[in-house]
């Protein structure tokens, strides 16, 4: 709890702190492949720490519906990712980064089964699994906002056991993809 309470009080004072010097930078995004497999949706917001390091803290969502149950008796559909990337750049005005970052995917996993007559899912409950990743890529986003996107390479680092008995580690020791397009504002 005093770990997350910090954590929190600390985004405040550097959202704060990135205000006074007006230097907002807000993206949106779909990123296709990545943290949540598939796609998501993501936002971000770059806080400059210095002329030459910022934090990106981000949020996404995926949504698949699943309209065979039958077919996918395991996931759910929905995908949370969250990451804290930092991004390097020589100054203020570098519209081309490097990006290292650590991220949590909460992934939803189903639970409780309610088999029908010929094994069909008919109703389930889930609950999510969390697997924290490393993430490198690059980042092309200009100062003054427009068009942005981002390529990066992930690797799972680590998964939590109610993760490892719904699914195993079949997900670990692979790199995985992703593209980014989208807007900052």
């Amino acid at each position: 709890m005093f770990a997350k309470a910090t954590l929190f009080i600390g985004l405040i004072c550097l959202t704060i702190h990135s205000n006074a010097q007006n230097a907002k930078r807000n993206s949106t995004y779909i990123e296709l492949g990545g943290n949540a497999v598939f796609y998501s949706v993501n936002y971000d917001r770059i806080i400059p720490l210095n002329n030459q390091i910022k934090l990106a803290p981000r949020i996404g969502i995926m949504y698949l519906p699943i309209i065979d149950r039958r077919a996918n008796n395991t996931f759910g559909n929905v995908n949370i990712p969250v990451e804290l990337n930092v991004l390097w750049g020589r100054d203020d005005n570098v519209k081309n980064f490097p990006e290292l970052g650590l991220g949590l995917n909460l992934v939803s996993i189903k639970d409780g089964y309610v088999l029908g007559p010929s094994d069909q899912v008919l109703k389930y409950t889930s609950k999510f699994a969390k697997i924290a990743i490393i993430r490198a890529g690059f980042r092309h986003q200009k100062p003054r906002g427009g068009f942005m996107y981002r390529v990066g390479l992930l690797i799972p680092i680590v998964q939590d056991d109610y993760s490892k008995q719904r699914v195993g580690d079949d997900v670990f020791y692979r790199i995985y993809g992703g593209i980014s397009l989208g807007w900052s504002f």
